[in-house]
């Protein structure tokens, strides 16, 4: 039986008041990785996504490349295994919420390049289930 999109929304909604949603970030750079560590910090299971194996391999080890960033508050979370980081997107289909943060950078024209965005929702797609109540919301920080 599908469910309604009401009780779709009440039960995020119900995950997220009790801490038991689990958030995605995919792209883990100055936007993201302070992102997913303060959501961790709030108390929910995040998982962090980056098709960088080599930042995937320093977040899991506990260092932290950021500078924005506490450094206690980074080793803190993954230490309890309240944020890990991947480039496995199949974990997609454990999250409850995705952020995307990844670079808009803009060409000669000032127009943003998409393209990565466009590869992060692709990758989503290949591992959602029901899409009918999924919404993509972007961060996107062009200097």
């Amino acid at each position: 039986m599908t469910k309604t999109k009401y009780a779709f929304k009440e039960e995020l909604l119900n995950k997220i008041e009790n801490r038991t949603a689990i958030m995605g970030v995919i792209g883990l750079g100055y936007i993201g990785l302070p992102l997913a560590v303060e959501m961790a910090k709030a108390g929910y299971k995040t998982i962090g996504f980056e098709v960088q194996e080599k930042k995937v391999k320093r977040i899991n080890e506990g260092v932290n490349y950021i500078n924005d960033i506490e450094k206690s508050d980074f080793k803190k979370v993954i230490e309890e295994g309240l944020s890990k980081a991947t480039n496995d997107y199949s974990f997609l289909k454990n999250v409850d919420i995705v952020c995307i943060c990844v670079p808009t950078p803009l060409d000669i024209y000032q127009q943003p390049n998409i393209s990565y965005i466009k590869n992060s929702t692709e990758n989503i797609a290949k591992y959602i289930g029901d899409v009918s109540n999924f919404r993509i919301n972007h961060l996107s920080w062009n200097n």
